[in-house]
């Protein structure tokens, strides 16, 4: 098994206002790992740390054999405040 490439794509602060306003901090990686048959995968991973500096982490590998494909998921993902709690299904949603 090969090691993954991690490439920071977008960062975003998100001000969640829950009673108390909150700051969060989002981080979407494109992972990628060369497989043995010289085809590569991609996948996602998503750091999110809040104003407190706890941290969530989500990590996502070979989702899809196409970087252009990842690079569109990525910024669906970057786009809708995905945090890591729900990127599972954001991804299963989008590619099944």
């Amino acid at each position: 098994m090969r090691d993954y490439e991690t490439n920071l794509i977008y960062t975003k602060k998100v001000v969640v206002s829950e009673g108390i306003v909150k700051e969060l901090y989002l981080r979407y990686y494109l992972i990628a790992r060369e497989q043995t048959n010289s085809l590569t995968t991609y996948g996602i991973q998503v750091i999110m740390e809040n104003d407190k500096g706890r941290i969530e982490k989500a990590f996502v590998p070979d989702v899809l054999s196409s970087e252009t494909g990842i690079n569109n998921l990525i910024y669906l993902l970057y786009s809708n405040s995905v945090t890591p709690v729900s990127v599972y299904d954001v991804i299963y949603d989008c590619i099944a």
